[in-house]
């Protein structure tokens, strides 16, 4: 008979014992801040920690040099669950979306977790997803591996992000692009516009008809487009044969985001017809929206609350309007997931900032990675000793 409470109590202890370690690992990122796909640094010590605590390290997955795959083995084989670590700055900024903490957190609990399966069938995995910011050969890693396989026999992956306040089962927009590149002909815009082919015109008009796309957008997909011209001629006395925009469109509901953008692209190619002038359209997915997966979020969530976390009711929180994009999107379209927000800035103070990076190392900062640290680490545990909650997920995540 397995005593949860215990390994729980296993876990916080754990964490308690390793806080100068983790507090280290995140004081030596913030102060040697890395781009994306360059996380040499941070890939170094963080790698060299797990393995320090008995943790079998897989590095340079998929040939990404600052990617690996810790894991660690329970008494026997069994379910695999995993936390995520993100470690790469922002250009100018550093750590202003605190990845510091986010790496110190995922070694953290997976450290704990390990000293508190050794009567459990399962295994405990750390993986380290570099360039999340999406900078370098790297960038959106967990794309990359989600599309490689990693997560499909994994059962369960957990998450945490710094923030403003505390949340567990946040949504996340999904995000494509729409590239349009406009053709036509130069002519003396005084002398003789009658003999060229504006492509300026064409582009402006397709960026004004996606405008017009949002009075008919479904309201309960948080649909967002933005775009800019990027190119636009090379002197105002010269019809502009080349113009190009540059759209990302964005939506909570992933399938309605691959409407959205062959809208978006039909906006590109009705205003070519009606210039007279050539477009070629490229779309692509950068990150997908999150799926979320309530049996994974209430455990979670539990654990906060259970640690005396001020998180907002799981309830609201999966209902409230989702801000932004991340290749976590991708990892839960894959496997059951959670993500989880801790607050360790004041209210108001905006994310990719050099606040936020500061918030990171004062002392409620640190003492929300812990508190991170212990709900993941105590979530790990509880998806091994019940896998009744991981069968539950994957229900979940089937008909959803």
């Amino acid at each position: 008979m397995v005593d949860l409470d215990l390994l729980k109590i296993i876990v916080k202890k754990n964490v308690d014992e390793k806080r100068p370690v983790l507090e280290d690992i995140a004081k030596y990122l913030y102060e040697n801040p890395e781009l994306g796909s360059e996380e040499f640094k941070a890939f170094e010590k963080i790698t060299k920690v797990l393995e320090e605590h008995g943790f079998d390290v897989e590095k340079g997955v998929y040939s990404m040099p600052t990617a690996f795959v810790a894991s660690f083995k329970g008494k026997k084989d069994g379910p695999k669950v995993a936390v995520l670590a993100e470690y790469d700055a922002l250009p100018g900024v550093g750590h202003g979306c605190g990845h510091d903490l986010i790496a110190a957190s995922a070694v953290g609990a997976g450290i704990a977790a390990s000293k508190a399966i050794s009567g459990l069938e399962g295994e405990i995995l750390v993986i380290g997803t570099p360039a999340e910011e999406g900078h370098g050969p790297s960038g959106g890693s967990k794309v990359i591996m989600a599309n490689k396989g990693l997560f499909d026999d994994i059962e369960g992956v957990i998450m945490l992000h710094p923030s403003t306040s505390w949340g567990v089962g946040n949504q996340a927009l999904g995000i494509s692009k729409c590239n349009m590149v406009f053709k036509g002909q130069t002519s003396h815009a005084a002398a003789s516009p009658h003999l060229g082919r504006n492509a300026l015109n064409a582009a402006t008009l397709a960026y004004m008809a996606t405008h017009m796309l949002r009075q008919e957008a479904r309201r309960d997909a948080n649909l967002v487009i933005h775009g800019i011209i990027t190119e636009g001629g090379t002197a105002n006395n010269i019809i502009p044969d080349r113009a190009v925009l540059d759209f990302g469109v964005r939506s909570s509901d992933q399938d309605y985001l691959e409407e959205m953008v062959d809208k978006v692209a039909r906006c590109g190619e009705g205003a070519a017809l009606a210039m007279g002038v050539e477009v070629e359209i490229t779309k692509g997915r950068f990150y997908s929206s999150k799926k979320l997966n309530y049996p994974m979020i209430r455990t979670l969530w539990q654990n906060y609350a259970d640690l005396g976390a001020p998180v907002t009711d799981w309830e609201e929180s999966v209902n409230r309007m989702p801000m932004a994009s991340t290749d976590y999107g991708d990892v839960s379209q894959r496997t059951p997931s959670a993500g989880s927000y801790i607050g360790i800035a004041p209210p108001g103070t905006p994310g990719h900032s050099i606040q936020l990076a500061e918030a990171s190392m004062t002392s409620e900062g640190l003492d929300a990675m812990i508190v991170g640290t212990k709900a993941r680490g105590m979530t790990l545990v509880e998806l091994l000793a019940k896998p009744e909650i991981l069968k539950e997920a994957k229900e979940y995540f089937d008909s959803n």
